[in-house]
């Protein structure tokens, strides 16, 4: 079986040859130079993945601005597979996983990343065929395996470390937001495209102090303030980050009275020595638009990018509907509720 899956990883890798074909300047001891470099050579030599590119070159922009901060609209018809996408159980048990190697496109070929600190962590890069931006990577893990960021957030703070300053590493959890909820998965896209990573950046002073202590800080900021809920971890150790991100998950569990995975999105980044781990709480998936009838349906399943501040609008008709109303009604359904979000920020108090 090992020798199997062995196969079938070496089958999708990309050779630095390959590589320094489309980048000849390649460093091929630069991990985020490796990542540049199999979205040039996927641009030329996948022709699904270009399609999807220029479609995404193609997309139209609208900008809200709330007070400090702004949130857009991007029309965008590649997503429209992903934004209406079946995730219940039995859909997912009836189609084959368009994640696992031996069912991607024969076109579709990446890079490895092997962990150092768990050699069981092994995942690809590559080119998300929808993309939502310039460089949009889906970074799958080599075996088929649920969607559940526990006991992975080790390795999605390892990506961060060694994308530092030029990718931003987020995660859509199992039901809000990933497409795959039954192959384990990350997603990669340039630094400061994720909206509220700029906010967080350029204005840290909107950001509360929850906690301060031990090298590690916990911040937060309020629907009312922002339209979304939302916590940061901060450290220049990772191991600290990760422990305090598995305290909070389980506060939610309790919180929301369930034994399985939290609703949440996440990104993840590392500025110079700082880590930051930004998570988004939710209260459910999807809003009461997109199961209405007729002409009040609207195709908006938000995931991480939606939560960060840019709402993708498969639809013309969405697209051009869309206003600061249907914005403010989208995100108070979706993120978790305040009365939820002040019982945790009180047991975090705690910690």
């Amino acid at each position: 079986m090992k020798k199997s899956l062995d196969e079938l990883i070496q089958k999708r890798l990309l050779s630095i040859d390959d590589l320094r074909n489309v980048l000849p300047s390649l460093r091929s001891d630069d991990f985020t130079n490796l990542i540049y470099a199999t979205f040039l050579h996927q641009k030329q030599h996948w022709g699904m993945f270009n399609e999807g590119w220029n479609g995404f070159l193609s997309s139209e922009y609208k900008k809200f601005r709330f007070n400090w901060f702004e949130i857009k609209t991007q029309f965008n018809p590649t997503r429209f597979v992903s934004s209406s996408a079946k995730v219940d159980d039995e859909t997912i048990k009836k189609r084959k996983c368009f994640l696992c190697l031996e069912n991607l496109p024969s076109e579709q070929k990446g890079i490895l990343f092997e962990s150092k600190k768990n050699s069981n962590e092994r995942l690809i890069f590559l080119c998300n065929p929808a993309p939502i931006f310039n460089e949009h990577f889906t970074v799958s893990n080599v075996h088929h395996t649920p969607q559940e960021i526990y006991s992975r957030i080790e390795a999605m703070l390892e990506l961060a470390e060694i994308c530092n300053n030029e990718y931003t590493i987020f995660y859509n959890g199992p039901k809000c937001g990933a497409s795959a909820p039954d192959h384990f998965h990350f997603q990669a896209c340039p630094s400061n495209e994720l909206l509220t990573e700029k906010d967080f950046l350029n204005h840290p002073e909107k950001f509360h102090h929850l906690l301060d202590f031990e090298n590690l800080t916990i911040k937060y900021i309020t629907q009312e303030e922002y339209l979304r809920n939302v916590l940061i971890i901060s450290s220049t150790d990772a191991n600290k980050v990760g422990k305090v991100f598995r305290d909070i998950y389980q506060l939610l569990q309790k919180i929301n009275s369930t034994d399985v995975e939290p609703l949440m999105n996440i990104f993840a980044l590392q500025r110079n020595n700082d880590y930051h781990l930004v998570i988004f709480p939710r209260e459910k998936h999807r809003p009461d638009c997109y199961f209405a009838e007729g002409e009040e349906r609207m195709l908006i399943s938000p995931g991480l990018v939606d939560m960060c501040g840019m709402l993708v609008t498969p639809l013309q008709k969405d697209f051009e509907r869309v206003d600061e109303k249907i914005i403010r009604q989208v995100y108070s359904e979706v993120t978790l509720s305040d009365k939820k979000f002040s019982q945790l920020i009180d047991e975090i108090t705690k910690l």
